[in-house]
């Protein structure tokens, strides 16, 4: 059963005053979630009640896969129990399997499945915007257990009316994000925060997000969907530490996950060497790490690190002394960032190569 269905299911039937619980035709509970299994009398026929032990049991005429059960005595109460259930099961299905038709089609949409002529039947008649600015948030949960990621974000995910939550497997929802009122990335990025926040408050989880650039019309999305799943893959190597990776804020990292392992091995290799090595131990590099994000700001920096500025100082001149770089001036701290970086991209894709 579709999890998506039966979270529904047990939304309507739980509003119930009557007891009623739905089973498979093996007789295993599935609404309540419960693990028990009940003993089955003969069903023949759909639509027709059948006692036995004190409960009722109906088959489905809506879904013969299912069975209805309660405990109410009455049988003509118990009857017209089961005539509601029966009918607002079919009416779940029903707008169950146009929801997934929907979904299908925004998934080949954003896998750019559809030839322009496809495109354009269906956003006719599935009544999608063909001129809308949107963008792509693609969210990956790796812990969703029993339930998928488009289950969990879909209950708690805050939307506009004009956005569109989309499963793509069982760890990944892809969000087509309306942006009409939103200004630039922070906006998108502040709005990654807050699903983070709340998913984790809710439900302990997390996800990571990645977010592509705006496109303009639906025939763009899959651009914005390739940017947005590119995004993580570039931040799992360059940015391990953090969760939400934008696509445009990516340029130089864009720019050297493209280059060859053996490039990257190489320039990597002109300043991180056996000569080099005792020069750039785990404390000099850490204090390095921490001069780029203090913005070279050398007080700043100190500060943050608890020592003298003048210590600061000293193993910034080591630095410069050795291998010629003066972190302190822009082009030369930028130089060093690129040469110490090119080692995951380098270490990434020969890794991916040993993999395939």
């Amino acid at each position: 059963m579709d999890n998506r269905l039966l979270f529904q299911l047990e939304q309507v039937l739980s509003r119930l005053k009557a007891p009623i619980s739905l089973l498979d035709t093996e007789g295993n509970c599935l609404i309540p979630n419960e693990d028990i299994r009940f003993t089955l009398p003969a069903l023949s026929q759909p639509g027709v009640p059948v006692a036995q032990e004190g409960r009722l049991y109906q088959v489905c005429a809506t879904a013969p896969g299912w069975v209805l059960m309660t405990t109410i005595s009455d049988a003509d109460s118990a009857r017209d129990a089961f005539v509601l259930c029966d009918a607002m099961i079919g009416a779940a299905i029903a707008a169950s399997e146009a929801g997934n038709d929907l979904n299908n089609v925004y998934q080949r949409i954003l896998q750019n499945e559809l030839s322009l002529a496809e495109l354009d039947a269906v956003v006719d008649e599935h009544g999608i915007p063909a001129s809308q600015n949107r963008c792509v948030l693609l969210m990956h949960m790796v812990q969703v257990q029993q339930r998928s990621a488009y289950d969990i974000l879909n209950e708690i995910l805050p939307r506009s009316p004009a956005d569109v939550l989309v499963a793509m497997d069982k760890h990944t929802a892809a969000l087509i994000k309306d942006t009409t009122g939103l200004e630039d990335e922070d906006d998108l990025r502040q709005y990654a925060c807050a699903v983070q926040e709340t998913l984790t408050g809710e439900t302990a989880l997390t996800v990571t997000v990645g977010i592509g650039e705006t496109a303009r019309d639906v025939g763009e999305l899959h651009a914005s969907y390739r940017q947005a799943r590119r995004a993580i893959e570039i931040g799992r190597v360059f940015a391990p530490e953090r969760t939400i990776h934008v696509y445009r804020a990516m340029m130089l990292e864009r720019f050297m996950s493209d280059l060859s392992p053996e490039m990257a091995e190489h320039y990597h290799g002109l300043l991180f060497n056996r000569s080099t090595a005792r020069l750039f131990g785990e404390e000099m590099l850490y204090t390095i790490e921490m001069f780029f994000k203090k913005d070279l700001n050398l007080s700043d920096t100190a500060r943050q690190l608890y020592i003298h500025r003048n210590t600061l100082v000293y193993r910034l001149d080591k630095v410069q002394k050795q291998v010629g770089l003066d972190l302190r001036k822009f082009e030369d701290a930028v130089t060093f960032k690129m040469l110490l970086e090119m080692s995951k991209c380098g270490n990434n894709k020969t890794k991916a190569k040993k993999t395939r």
